[in-house]
């Protein structure tokens, strides 16, 4: 069964708000098995909601409305949706005091807030319920999914066709990622989904992360194998520790970060030497190698990773352009892995980038052995 899910806010298509709820939506109704076939964005205007409404209605059988339920002069949206329907049934907020509404027919309406708390609560509480009793999938579309890390599309790709051809009833759907790929399989069998995860994990074992994101994967193995880990981060600005951290009980492996951002950070704190900042400079394999080994010095860690870069928008040279990021990987008292990278020319993107690279090349030390970059 398709689903529309249509987003009514100004203040969304002005740039001033982001769709997160279209996200949620589409993520939590997929793993039911519910096809999103397509998401709408739309003014806080009673006409156009109301011909939106209608032209969804005429295309799937349930719509999902986000948006324009509170008290202000601008949320009309269940007035809009009032004119197309006799009847109608009130969805409790729980957190908030706009209702949601239910509204039943050959095509349904819900209407939801647009606040994302209030939303995410009233969809588990009120709505998850009406799709079991109305919106029962007699074949639900199953899902399953993996992360491969440090890899491109173009080197995914030939593999998936050859899979889609052996399984034509399968959709096979790749979803880049800064520094990783999403690859999903959909369709009717369970086990046949289950048979091609299996392969894609035999093809690209030392870049298999499974369901789990670069960080969650070395969460996950730190814990396991008991291993701790240190950090010296100069151009992620201490995102590294941001992500390992969001994971609960981090604490079992993680003991910090060095965010030595500045040279003179770099020589206090971990002893880079002068010499070498002033010859190859903060951005060179000789610095993050002495990072590394300040972190040893410092900290009793297992593992360590440095990273020192130029994420600009200025800062860049002939022989360093801007994006230019040195990244290593320590293991207490092997030879230490060091790459020479170039991250993407915007700085958020970089610093995200540079973040599943670090993490991603030490699941890959840890589980497997391998070096990625020497």
């Amino acid at each position: 069964m398709d689903i529309e899910i249509i987003a009514v806010g100004s203040e969304v298509l002005s740039g001033h708000t982001v769709n997160t709820n279209a996200a949620f939506l589409s993520q939590n109704l997929s793993s039911l098995g519910y096809v999103v076939s397509r998401h709408t964005t739309i003014r806080d205007d009673e006409l156009e909601i109301e011909r939106a409404c209608k032209a969804a209605m005429e295309r799937v059988s349930l719509v999902i409305v986000t948006g324009g339920l509170g008290p202000t002069l601008d949320d009309v949206t269940k007035k809009a949706v009032d004119k197309l329907f006799h009847k109608q049934i009130s969805l409790k907020n729980t957190i908030g005091i706009a209702a949601g509404v239910f509204y039943q027919g050959t095509s349904s309406v819900i209407l939801l807030p647009g606040v994302p708390r209030e939303m995410e609560a009233m969809f588990t509480i009120e709505v998850l319920p009406l799709l079991q009793e109305h919106f029962c999938l007699r074949s639900p579309c199953l899902r399953i999914g993996a992360h491969l890390c440090l890899l491109r599309e173009v080197e995914v790709n030939p593999y998936l066709l050859d899979m889609q051809k052996q399984h034509p009833d399968v959709d096979i759907g790749i979803y880049p990622f800064q520094g990783s790929l999403w690859i999903e399989f959909s369709g009717p069998s369970k086990p046949t989904l289950e048979k091609m995860i299996y392969a894609l994990e035999e093809r690209f074992p030392t870049f298999y992360l499974g369901p789990y994101s670069a960080a969650q994967a070395v969460h996950r193995e730190c814990i396991a194998r008991k291993k701790t880990l240190a950090l010296a981060e100069s151009c992620s600005g201490g995102a590294m520790a941001a992500a390992l951290t969001a994971q609960p009980d981090a604490s079992l492996y993680f003991l910090g970060s060095f965010v030595v951002y500045s040279n003179a950070w770099k020589e206090r704190f971990l002893e880079v030497s002068r010499s070498t900042l002033q010859t190859s400079g903060a951005v060179s394999s000789e610095a993050v190698e002495q990072m590394i080994q300040g972190l040893f010095r410092e900290t009793d860690a297992d593992f360590a990773i440095a990273v020192s870069g130029i994420l600009g928008p200025s800062g860049g040279s002939l022989q360093k352009p801007v994006g230019t990021v040195y990244l290593a990987i320590g293991e207490r008292g092997q030879k230490t892995d060091i790459g020479r990278l170039k991250a993407p020319s915007d700085r958020a993107s970089a610093i995200q980038w540079t973040v599943q690279t670090a993490l991603s090349a030490l699941w890959r030390r840890l589980v497997h052995g391998v070096f990625t970059f020497s």
